[in-house]
């Protein structure tokens, strides 16, 4: 199995926030598809709905802070949710994207990177520094 190095809190908010949306704007298309994969140096989790999707000129403005993607219109929401995610998602040297389709639904993939030589290296060097102390 791959390992990633996170925040637990973090990763509660960052998957609950998805699949809260996911439900949220597919009422009417209950089926929800969560895949997780390696890609590349990464592991990529996907949440996938199959409602309400957005318009094309909405998707790259999607993570800003207070926008709402205009097929949001009547649902309950702030806009801070998706700019959460992105923010916590950067702050593990991950990446978001957003692929969607107005009334096909939307498809939400994060990508963690694998605890590798990197990471190790950094535990090293931390346990060295604190065995010189």
């Amino acid at each position: 199995p791959e390992v990633i190095r996170a925040d637990c809190n973090a990763l509660d908010q960052i998957f609950t926030n998805l699949l809260s949306n996911a439900v949220k704007y597919a009422p009417d298309a209950p089926d929800i598809r969560v895949r997780a994969r390696r890609d590349g140096a990464c592991i990529a989790v996907s949440v996938q709905d199959f409602g309400i999707g957005m318009d094309k000129e909405d998707v790259p403005r999607i993570g800003e802070r207070f926008f709402r993607a205009k097929t949001s219109v009547g649902i309950a929401g702030t806009g801070i949710g998706l700019n959460l995610v992105g923010t916590l998602v950067r702050l593990h040297e991950g990446s978001f994207k957003v692929e969607s389709e107005k009334g096909q639904g939307s498809i939400f993939t994060v990508r963690l990177p694998i605890e590798g030589p990197r990471e190790e290296a950094r535990a090293r060097e931390s346990a060295s520094l604190t065995d010189a102390a």
